[in-house]
């Protein structure tokens, strides 16, 4: 497989770059873009076989779910069910580094939630990521962009070394911001932090209680 390298150059974020790597998406590739903590690697949330491939290119674990990357609480309405909390945590810390785990309806297919009933809503604040997702116009189902069990990627060049010739697309933004992941929050029996990141417990409690 032949590794298109996008990079963007700041001019309205190239959108015939994006454009070319949202046909990438909705047509079932693999494409790495940036978001504010490092770059993931995404594709059609709806399409099973698409999602499987994440899994092949990074050697993932069967096992450990994708994340939907989301720009808006509509779009997360549509593929899970939202209770009063999650949409206060969403609207106090997204477009941002939190995940919320959210019931998944029956849209998302098993080999996103890796066979369970939930799915992770993440919603990226990084300009191109959200311009990717609307120009895609179908959640993106993502992981960090590397093989799986080594450190998550910051730069496209990171990328290139774990995953040229196993995917479709880099969008090449340069760095990313602090490298470190999103929190992944669960409300399911109270308050419980599945994943330590960039927004802390605390935040999370203030707002809820």
């Amino acid at each position: 497989m032949r590794t298109l390298i996008l990079k963007l150059c700041g001019d309205e974020y190239d959108k015939a770059k994006i454009k070319k790597c949202a046909e990438i998406i909705r047509s079932g590739g693999l494409v790495a873009f940036p978001t504010e903590t490092v770059y993931g690697v995404g594709t059609n949330a709806l399409d099973d076989a698409a999602c499987a491939g994440i899994f092949a290119a990074k050697n993932r674990p069967a096992e450990k779910a994708l994340l939907c990357h989301l720009y808006s609480v509509h779009q997360a309405e549509e593929i899970a069910y939202l209770t009063d909390d999650m949409r206060k945590l969403i609207k106090a810390f997204t477009p941002g580094p939190l995940t919320v785990i959210a019931p998944k309806k029956e849209i998302i297919g098993k080999i996103v939630s890796a066979g369970g009933s939930t799915v992770g809503l993440r919603f990226p604040s990084n300009a191109a990521a959200i311009e990717l997702m609307r120009e895609s116009g179908v959640p993106i189902a993502a992981t960090s962009a590397n093989i799986s069990s080594f450190p998550a990627p910051t730069s496209a060049e990171q990328v290139k070394e774990y995953l040229n010739g196993r995917i479709d697309a880099i969008l090449d933004c340069g760095e990313t911001g602090s490298g470190v992941a999103s929190t992944i929050v669960t409300l399911d029996g109270g308050i419980r932090i599945l994943r330590e990141g960039a927004v802390t417990e605390r935040e999370i409690r203030e707002v809820l209680l």
